[in-house]
């Protein structure tokens, strides 16, 4: 076998008491153990992920069907059980917060990475609303992992509209979950710096797309897409992007369509601005370079006010957009309280197409007087 067909053997393939799925190979290419040898022992285990490869081709056949097989599965527990894209989400929050800050470190990243993937495509589709929500309402203790989720979720939801594929789709929302891979713990540390950027920070800020993309394919991930999106995520079409200060139509659409989404969750997670203040500013500026037409599919895909944002109701009421309603500006909402008020017993369901609960204006978090955990039946689903 050619040392170009070969690939290191996933963890998931090397599991004590069950048949190996493939043939298993030695680096120099020298055959180890057949498909269906069981491994008996943690010792055995151990060498195996420590010297063992297996075919390229293999690999990706079994990667694929194991994908589909648990892709069914959770489709079955879903018919099953009561589904909290709230609870759901918060699951996928730590899982990324793990294999992010701890990368290569990571056994088996890049399987851990695509089942993450899996999971977040399976629940935006069928979620849309409570996914998004929940990403503007549950908060993460490494913000810079958390934000790469966010902005996944929201290429999966928005894809769809503009028509991706599933497969460019899946590249899309990988490339926006570990665009940041290299620097996570770098972008922890500037959130709490208040001087200037070291020479070394600039350098690792620049260098981020390469180094990234290389993190990722040293874990296994071989979507040419998924690395060209990480490379391109900070491109520009007047050139003054980086690390290749591409122009124009060298910068690739979905690359702009990352960066757009890229910078509206900075801006919200930041704090500068409510969620329907970000879309306004980026959808009223010219000068941010941005594809106006990837703006306006934006805009109608979220609204004005996107789900789990917050707003003042013209009955005085605070609530929070439950889904997306008819009209960019009439989402469906659930009052929390009254404007002076304590908190509701429980949320009460308002229409904002009737005259007495029209918004009056987006609010934050903090008008609210709530936790999540007081929100999460909103988006119980059976």
């Amino acid at each position: 076998m050619a040392d170009s067909a070969k690939t290191r053997l996933p963890s998931s393939f090397v599991r004590i008491g069950q048949p190996l799925p493939v043939d298993v190979y030695h680096e120099s290419g020298i055959l180890l153990l057949k498909k269906g040898h069981y491994v008996l022992t943690p010792e055995q285990r151990e060498r195996l992920l420590a010297a063992g490869h297996g075919d390229s081709e293999a690999v990706a056949a079994r990667l694929e069907r194991e994908q589909q097989e648990r892709a069914a599965r959770r489709q079955q527990d879903s018919l099953a059980q009561p589904c909290n894209p709230l609870v759901e989400f918060e699951f996928l929050l730590h899982r990324v917060e793990g294999l992010l800050s701890h990368g290569l470190a990571v056994r088996g990243l890049g399987s851990a990475l695509r089942e993450v993937l899996a999971s977040l495509l399976e629940l935006s589709q069928r979620l849309p609303d409570g996914m998004l929500a929940a990403s503007l309402l549950l908060d993460s203790r490494l913000p810079a992992a958390a934000h790469g989720l966010r902005v996944a979720t929201t290429l999966a939801v928005l894809g769809r509209r503009l028509g991706l594929d599933a497969a460019t789709l899946h590249s899309a929302c990988g490339a926006a979950l570990t665009m940041n891979i290299a620097i996570v713990g770098l972008l922890g540390k500037l959130r709490q710096q208040d001087e200037p950027l070291s020479e070394a920070q600039s350098a690792a800020l620049l260098a981020h797309p390469v180094i990234g993309s290389a993190i990722l394919r040293e874990a296994g991930i071989d979507d040419e897409l998924w690395h060209s999106l990480v490379q391109s995520h900070h491109e520009k079409p007047d050139g003054s992007g980086y690390p290749q200060a591409l122009r124009g139509d060298e910068v690739p659409p979905l690359a702009r369509l990352l960066a757009l989404l890229d910078q509206l969750g900075e801006q919200v997670e930041s704090g500068r601005l409510l969620p329907s203040q970000a879309l306004a500013t980026l959808f009223r500026d010219p000068a941010s370079g941005h594809d106006p037409a990837q703006l306006a599919a934006l805009v109608k895909e979220l609204g004005v006010y996107p789900p789990g944002s917050f707003v003042e109701l013209a009955s005085g009421e605070i609530a929070v957009v439950t889904y997306r309603g008819d009209s960019a500006n009439t989402p469906r909402v659930a009052a929390l309280r009254r404007r002076d008020g304590p908190p509701y017993a429980e949320p009460l369901l308002r229409d904002t197409r009737q005259l007495p609960f029209r918004i009056n204006k987006a609010v934050g978090r903090g008008s609210t007087g709530v936790k999540p955990a007081y929100l999460i039946r909103l988006w119980q689903r059976r």
